[in-house]
């Protein structure tokens, strides 16, 4: 790591200058001196080292914050669940401290992260616009996940391939009129991409699709989305919905089961598909297709960036889609072939490279994938 002589050699000042920035002590500095000198903290990714008495044992902490709007009981959600283990457990390897929770409103980041003793911080859920000043704003590195391209430190998951691949793969397989479901008005970040990737899958498909009629928001009052649900399920024949795109796989699990309820089959009606391959879609019935993007990899990436220092930019986590179907699928340039295990399937791309999957229960329309 950096030192406090290294950085100080690179500005021009004394190392007593740097010293006094760390601790505080800038009553008499330049307001210029002062930012130059965090500026310089920041971009060498340098960790201040608490001192305490011989005996006393160091503690070092990083805390890991989510904001994800006015969605309830997010700790439970099974994305930040991964998260927070494959954090925990990557932190401990290099005898750190987790601190974690919750963060209502972006403006709330800035007050969480004055906690005394802390060394970096892993961020999810915050906007794009705000990471760069609050990287430049704190003393210690700051690695954001899902938030877009900037000059800051973000690990970011394929979700525009994953949106574009999976909803060719429904184009492909006839869903010719196909609804996108999600719990943003006008979808930014994560969910903006898969949105973008949807949009482009079907324009090179040559299908229809318009977002005063097809885009289906879904309010985060769980009474108001089941009705949204179920105003749906009720005319979606009529209107000659043969799937549904679900930007996560909570809403699709939902969706599937208020489509039941008032009488839309899955799959015989409609075709269903998630993304994020979480317990929600391995516990949906019928089985559900979706998109996965490598989670815990990203939390083992977002420490080792953390504690060694990363460069700035976007770190793309892979992507791929987790079929639940017959013996055999085409989708997008790729065939699976079936391997002596039917339940699983290999994945040959244009490229060479592969992927291996697993098949279950077909989620998707008759026939499909066969």
């Amino acid at each position: 790591m950096v030192t406090i002589k290294e950085i100080a050699q690179q500005l021009g000042v004394s190392p007593t200058t740097v010293s006094n920035v760390l601790n505080g002590r800038t009553g008499k500095m330049s307001p210029e001196t002062r930012q130059k000198v965090q500026e310089a903290l920041i971009q060498n990714h340098y960790v201040h080292e608490s001192r305490h008495g011989d005996d006393e044992p160091v503690t070092h902490y990083v805390a890991v914050y989510c904001c994800l709007g006015d969605r309830e009981h997010i700790l439970m959600d099974p994305f930040c669940g991964e998260l927070l283990e494959a954090a925990e457990r990557e932190l401990r390897k290099y005898g750190r401290t987790m601190v974690c929770g919750v963060v209502d409103a972006n403006a709330d980041f800035d007050e969480r992260l004055k906690c005394s003793g802390l060394e970096g911080a892993v961020i999810l859920g915050c906007m794009e616009e705000n990471c760069e000043p609050l990287a430049r704003r704190t003393g210690f590195p700051i690695v954001f996940i899902d938030s877009g391209r900037g000059n800051y430190d973000n690990i970011g998951l394929q979700d525009y391939e994953g949106g574009y691949e999976v909803a060719s793969y429904m184009l492909k397989q006839g869903n010719d009129k196909i609804a996108f479901f999600c719990d943003q008005r006008d979808p930014v970040g994560p969910d903006g991409e898969r949105y973008r990737g949807f949009l482009d899958a079907v324009k090179k498909y040559g299908a229809s699709f318009s977002k005063e009629e097809d885009y289906i928001f879904l309010p985060a009052d769980k009474h108001l989305r089941h009705e949204v649900l179920r105003r749906f399920a009720k005319t979606a024949k009529a209107k000659g919905y043969t799937g549904a795109f679900f930007v996560y796989d909570l809403l699709a699990n939902e969706g599937i089961n208020i489509f039941f309820s008032q009488g839309l089959n899955v799959p015989e009606d409609i075709s269903v598909v998630g993304f994020d391959d979480n317990i929600y879609a391995r516990l949906s019935r019928p089985a559900l297709t979706t998109v996965r993007g490598e989670r815990q990899g990203g939390g083992e990436s977002s420490d080792e960036k953390n504690l060694r220092g990363g460069s700035s930019g976007t770190q793309p986590a892979a992507s791929h889609r987790t079929d639940r179907q017959g013996e055999r699928c085409q989708s997008h340039g790729e065939t699976a072939v079936v391997s002596q295990k039917p339940e699983r399937g290999l994945l040959i791309r244009r490229d060479g490279t592969a992927i291996f999957y697993q098949r279950r229960q077909n989620g998707l329309r008759p026939g499909a994938g066969r």
